[in-house]
């Protein structure tokens, strides 16, 4: 019996199983009937990423994964938005712009509609990018911005690294973001006095600043729903007084500066929290989590795991008080056997998340595992 002998399930189910791209490529070419059997497999894919020199490119599920050093041949010899028609976002190597083959990645992002998100964008005006159909863009910000994109065009950004006073600029351009991710450098400013994000709903913050700058980029975000904040400093200022009462998730990563009267008064500012993280604090203990429920009265989820002060008596003592409260509060703490059905902290990274969602994609990892981009 040939292959073609073989129902179409059966083909599918064999296709299904070949993961190398230039295999299902030349698979693909075989005849009309393979060609619509593979094409099923390509149209799923809608993210293009990079792997180490040493690996092959191949498909998993919804991406197309490409070696790095030869990207920018490899796009060329695909001829890519032909065989992967719905690709939505593509991480950039440097290595692609040093080649007289990058046209055809230039080609192909100003052709198509479909790819809303780039990832390690470097110098598009002089690269010739049309990125009029970009809304996700991780990058470091060091072209003419306001030349390249509308002010009203990006949802969501991802800063590696950034000045305070120029991320002001971007804030002020771009006002419709719903997304930020970034990590701030020294600056001689040390306080935000941009635009308010109105429609920020995350933002993942890493700081090292003087007290002087403290939440004042935190209250500009005024319909912030979930926050990641890694502070490593000496102190913090915090404005009780500025509430915030739609933020639900809450991680404070490096905790190690913070008093048990400095976490009080951040906390004080969010009384509508529903999960919070405290991670590697040396203060926190089993008598502040009877505070905790006490501050925080919509409380869901406290994952104290790393503050080793935390133990199973807290456990036990939410338990009791949630039966008499008729509140339902989960903790998780470091014990010796955790439970297998506990969500893991640090789980590694993927670049590119699926689905607007802060507790499945952000609140359990580091701040060094944070998606770059989410695909809403």
């Amino acid at each position: 019996m040939s292959l073609n002998d073989l129902p179409d399930i059966c083909l599918w189910m064999i296709f299904e199983n070949v993961h190398e791209a230039k295999e299902l490529i030349r698979l693909s070419k075989v005849c009309s009937r393979w060609s619509d059997l593979i094409r099923l497999r390509f149209n799923r894919v809608k993210y293009l990423q990079m792997i180490s020199d040493e690996q092959v490119d191949y498909i998993d599920k919804s991406r197309l994964w490409i070696n790095y050093i030869l990207y920018a041949a490899t796009i060329s010899d695909y001829n890519l938005m032909n065989f992967f028609p719905n690709l939505k976002i593509i991480e950039l190597s440097p290595f692609a712009c040093l080649s007289l083959r990058s046209y055809n990645l230039t080609k192909m992002i100003n052709n198509s509609s479909k790819i809303k998100g780039l990832i390690g964008l470097y110098e598009p005006v002089e690269n010739g990018y049309n990125l009029e159909n970009i809304e996700l863009v991780s990058s470091d910000f060091k072209f003419e911005f306001k030349k390249v994109f509308r002010p009203d065009q990006l949802k969501q950004i991802h800063f590696r690294r950034i000045h305070l006073s120029r991320l002001s600029q971007i804030i002020e351009y771009f006002p419709n973001l719903k997304r930020i991710s970034l990590t701030l450098r020294n600056d001689t400013k040390t306080n935000y006095d941009g635009a308010n994000l109105v429609g920020l709903k995350i933002l993942e913050l890493k700081a090292k600043f003087p007290d002087s700058f403290g939440f004042h980029l935190i209250d500009s975000c005024p319909f912030l729903e979930s926050l990641f904040f890694y502070y490593n400093g000496s102190d913090l200022y915090v404005d009780e007084s500025m509430k915030n009462f739609n933020l639900r998730d809450l991680v404070i990563d490096h905790a190690l500066f913070f008093t048990w009267p400095l976490m009080r008064r951040v906390l004080s500012k969010f009384p509508n929290l529903h999960h919070l993280s405290i991670r590697n604090s040396k203060e926190i203990d089993d008598n502040h989590v009877k505070e905790l429920v006490k501050i925080l009265p919509e409380i869901k989820l406290l994952d104290l795991r790393r503050s080793k002060g935390v133990t199973s008596q807290s456990a036990d003592y939410l338990n009791e008080f949630c039966l008499k409260s008729r509140r339902s509060i989960e903790i998780y703490y470091d014990c010796e056997e955790e439970p297998t059905e506990w969500p893991k902290l640090g789980i590694p990274r993927e670049l590119i998340a699926y689905g607007f969602d802060f507790m499945k994609h952000c609140f359990y990892k580091n701040f060094s595992s944070l998606p770059y981009l989410i695909d809403e």
